[in-house]
């Protein structure tokens, strides 16, 4: 998995066969400002960069099928926290989606632990350390483009089909599309 650079979004500009100026009447910057920032003279804010990004994923046709991780690995929201510690760590995963039953409650996530070490693991559920806002549910056929907004406020969003969870996007899949 290579890392987003200014180098990877001029291959991506000129794979999806847009312009400079077309790129930058759909960002909303100037022709100039594009060109400054693919000769690196210019150093952009994260939030242009991000609309780089989805204005030209979205020109890829791609969805959340092609690069959601696909079975993503659950834990019910009954387990003892210590077994979602365990599974983070073996798998190098920084969120679990919690399940009670085949529904989605909630997700586990690192910051959540943290903010609990003061308490046995094994003595507390998941239920009781999860995060009480959910993760969104996103059909598996939506563009990437719809998606992308939602990584401001979650950290991962799961893919469903038929009402059935099918897969997980995580920020880090998002680098699959560089």
């Amino acid at each position: 998995m290579q890392m987003m650079t200014i180098n990877s979004l001029v291959d991506l500009r000129r794979e999806v066969g847009m312009t400079q100026a077309e790129l930058s009447i759909e960002v909303g910057v100037s022709q100039s400002y594009i060109a400054r920032l693919e000769k690196k003279t210019l150093d952009p804010k994260l939030s242009i960069v991000n609309k780089i990004f989805e204005v030209l994923t979205s020109r890829q046709g791609k969805n959340c099928y092609d690069i959601m991780t696909s079975d993503p690995l659950t834990i019910d929201d009954r387990d003892p926290a210590a077994k979602a510690v365990r599974l983070m760590q073996k798998h190098k995963y920084s969120q679990i989606p919690v399940l009670r039953g085949t529904k989605m409650v909630g997700i586990i996530t690192e910051r959540d632990i943290i903010r609990n070490l003061r308490h046995n693991m094994s003595e507390l559920s998941v239920q009781a350390v999860m995060s009480p806002e959910g993760v969104p549910m996103i059909d598996e056929t939506t563009p990437i483009d719809v998606i992308t907004p939602l990584f401001q406020k979650y950290q991962a969003i799961l893919i469903q089909s038929q009402g059935r969870i099918r897969g997980i996007i995580t920020r880090s899949d998002l680098l699959k599309l560089t």
